[in-house]
């Protein structure tokens, strides 16, 4: 509790000694808002004697930033007194964080609330003239998950009163809702931005991975002469690093002037996911030379480097030292690297010990670290066993059940196949669908599998087409065995060969100039053919091809990958 608000007794005391509670209303403003963060009741007691609209909008202001938000609400339905525009975004601002996930409320109750104090506001005549009620009803009914609401209050708004704030407050909603699109449509309407603007806009990029539009905001902050805080500067490296641009990453890295833990953090954990290991592990070295103390973030980057490093010795050491060098207890994303690290070294044995040794309760990401190995190494038996421990803690787990039907098919067992696939209908898991996506000219474009919705589909397909028979000449065959269907092998063939990643590199050799990067971001993990295509087409087109799947990056290059062929 701050040093203020210890002794609201103390301080009524002295106000009635002094007699300035009964000389000025005001004075009960200060007094409500201690009161209340000591006592509810106490605090209605006070105001209830010294009733002013002043005083309950203090004691409202206190309560919505107090851990529970919701007696600030409580506080405003026992108001004696009618409120004003100064009540409304102290009140909504507490119906937005309980309506946010971690206030552990129910949406349904904290979105009656807030459409109580909006029809209220309706009532008094308070809601459109004022651009701070605007903007808190906004950011209200974006965190209860009512975006066609929010959107509503910022379209009904006067063209003339969107002011910075108001575009912020609608882009930030869409971000908090992963509508990662919708971000940069929104942001190409604007006519100013700052800080809070572009790291809206420099997270959507990240997310999508769009290259092009990432560095247009950081040409944006160089031409408008904006400082490059701490936050944006970890903002732009981690969009460089998410759009696979590393050497854009080191120049910004290198650059700040104000680099903290989570900064350093970002370049060792970006690093490690490029496949730039031996950098990353450099990096922390050169971390703990300049005095700054490694926490949890940068040790699962670490890990994380050590596993694609092959360093399984070295990961190791790290995780049983961590209480002695960094005074850290390993998390379950620690043990999660670990598990990943043996299992790229083969030892799928100890990485099962280990989980079973795990101090924390183990989960789907630990088993699921053993399942990816398990499917590598091609340990079939182990691989059933890690995929019901899966099913054991998350029945609805599409990854394992898409593991054993995988491995009902390899084996031809097409009975057992469909008893998973019936099983999962009947229990709605869907896997999703793959999707791959490209930037062009700013604009991003999503395809499907077998997709024919783009307007140059015919010329698309007729790429495909050529690089097949490129692909034939070169002695490459189609790895049927991920298609868990029971149809003929040319049908499988077709199947493959229209996979989305496929589908975003024929749009992306035809529509860029030779020799360009072409850049693709897949939901799912990219497929053993796939994977074997890009590394062909990167030779024989010559071009470097950048894939972030759900993974980790592969960067294609003449006829090989950074991955060194395990994701």
């Amino acid at each position: 509790m701050p040093a203020t608000a210890t002794c609201p007794k103390t301080l009524h005391a002295r106000l009635l000694r002094s007699g300035a509670l009964f000389a000025d209303r005001s004075a009960a403003a200060p007094l409500a808002a201690t009161a209340s963060l000591a006592s509810l009741p106490y605090a209605l007691s006070i105001l209830r004697t010294h009733p002013s609209t002043f005083s309950y909008n203090s004691a409202i202001r206190a309560l919505a930033r107090w851990p529970r938000p919701h007696l600030a609400i409580s506080l405003y339905r026992s108001m004696l007194c009618h409120p004003n525009n100064y009540t409304y975004p102290p009140l909504l601002a507490a119906c937005a964080r309980v309506a946010a996930p971690a206030a552990g409320c129910s949406d349904s109750s904290a979105s009656a609330a807030g459409a109580a104090v909006h029809a209220s506001l309706f009532r008094r005549g308070l809601e459109s003239p004022d651009r701070f009620i605007r903007a808190s009803l906004l950011s209200f009914y974006a965190a209860a998950g009512d975006l066609p609401a929010a959107r509503q209050v910022f379209d009904l708004s006067p063209p003339n009163h969107r002011d910075l704030p108001l575009w912020n407050s609608l882009l930030h909603a869409y971000l908090s809702r992963a509508l990662y699109v919708q971000v940069l449509h929104l942001f190409r309407r604007m006519l100013a931005a700052d800080e809070v603007t572009l790291l809206a806009l420099v997270s959507a990029c990240a997310h999508l991975g769009t290259l092009e539009t990432g560095r247009s905001a950081h040409a944006y902050l160089a031409r408008s002469c904006m400082p490059i805080t701490r936050n944006l500067g970890t903002a732009l490296l981690n969009m460089y690093m998410r759009c696979g641009d590393v050497q854009s990453a080191w120049s910004v890295f290198h650059t700040a002037h104000d680099k903290d833990v989570r900064t350093w953090s970002v370049m060792i954990a970006g690093l490690a996911v490029n496949g730039f290991s031996t950098d990353a592990l450099n990096l922390f070295r050169e971390m703990k030379d300049h005095n700054i103390q490694p926490d949890s973030v940068t040790l699962t980057a670490v890990l994380s480097a050590c596993a694609h490093a092959g360093m399984v010795e070295e990961g190791k050491r790290i995780l049983h030292r961590m209480p002695v060098d960094y005074h850290l207890q390993p998390t379950i994303e620690h043990y999660g690297c670990t598990v990943d690290l043996l299992g790229r070294g083969g030892q799928l044995e100890e990485a099962l010990a280990l989980i079973r040794a795990v101090p924390l309760k183990a989960d789907v990401a630990l088993w699921g670290a053993l399942l990816v190995a398990c499917r590598y190494h091609k340990n079939v038996e182990m691989g059933q066993m890690v995929a019901m421990e899966i099913l054991r803690l998350d029945p609805r787990h599409a990854g394992a059940w898409v593991f054993l039907s995988n491995v009902y098919a390899a084996a031809g067992k097409w009975d057992l196949v469909q008893e998973v696939r019936s099983s999962m209908k009947e229990h709605r898991i869907h896997k999703p669908p793959g999707s791959s996506v490209v930037e062009l000219d700013g604009a991003v474009y999503e395809f499907l599998s077998g997709d024919h919705s783009h307007h140059q589909s015919d010329q698309i397909y007729a790429m495909l087409d050529e690089i097949g028979k490129t692909l034939s000449l070169k002695g490459h065959k189609t790895a049927t065995k991920g298609v868990t269907f029971d149809i003929d092998e040319e049908d499988k063939e077709v199947c493959i060969s229209q996979h989305s990643e496929k589908l975003a590199v024929a749009f992306g050799l035809i529509n860029t100039r030779r020799g360009a990067v072409i850049r693709i971001v897949k939901n799912l993990r990219i497929c053993e053919h796939c994977h074997s295509v890009m590394k062909v087409v990167s030779k024989v087109y010559d071009r470097a091809i950048v894939v972030r799947d759900r993974n980790r990056f592969h960067h294609f290059k003449n006829g090989s990958c950074s991955c060194l062929d395990y994701w």
